[in-house]
């Protein structure tokens, strides 16, 4: 009777159990964004960007670019630092030609979507090692970014903050 009693015990625990897990919030991985295959889709794209970002992919950074990508420098009263995708180019160039190295880091703050388009607004920390004269130099950015982004033939694509 008593290990009738036991059996019964663990059986309920473990349906105890069961149902607490099965009832715990699930993310977005790494973040605190409550899940959903879109969420989790746009935060995979934030991650192939750092990745891409880390290893100066070029061609992977192009590929993550909406064809109408624009970006106004942070400006919004001065156009002149204002450039499009083929902009984009001189940015890659930088990173592929002045840039040694690069530590990228991205927290995910939140993930909104209104139909086709969404934003990530993120925290992100980047190292860059690059050379001045003769000499290598570290440099550390941290700040808060937004990108935007756009679903086109099946894929989101970013339309600025790169």
């Amino acid at each position: 009777m008593n290990r009738l009693r036991t059996m019964v015990g663990w059986a309920v625990l473990g349906a105890a159990l069961v149902a607490t897990v099965g009832c715990a919030p699930k993310y977005v991985k790494g973040t605190r964004i409550e899940y959903s295959p879109q969420k989790q889709a746009l935060a995979d794209v934030v991650e192939r960007y750092r990745i891409a970002m880390e290893q100066r992919d070029v061609e992977g950074l192009r590929a993550l670019a909406s064809r109408d990508y624009y970006e106004n420098g942070s400006t919004t009263t001065d156009p002149s630092d204002d450039y499009g995708f083929d902009g984009l180019e001189r940015v890659f160039a930088d990173l592929k030609n002045n840039v040694k190295e690069v530590r990228y880091s991205i927290d995910i703050k939140s993930i909104d979507i209104l139909g086709e388009a969404a934003t990530v607004d993120l925290e992100y920390t980047g190292q860059y090692l690059f050379t001045v004269g003769e000499r290598d130099r570290w440099e550390t950015v941290t700040d808060k970014n937004r990108l935007t982004l756009r679903r086109e033939e099946g894929d989101w694509r970013i339309l600025n903050g790169m």
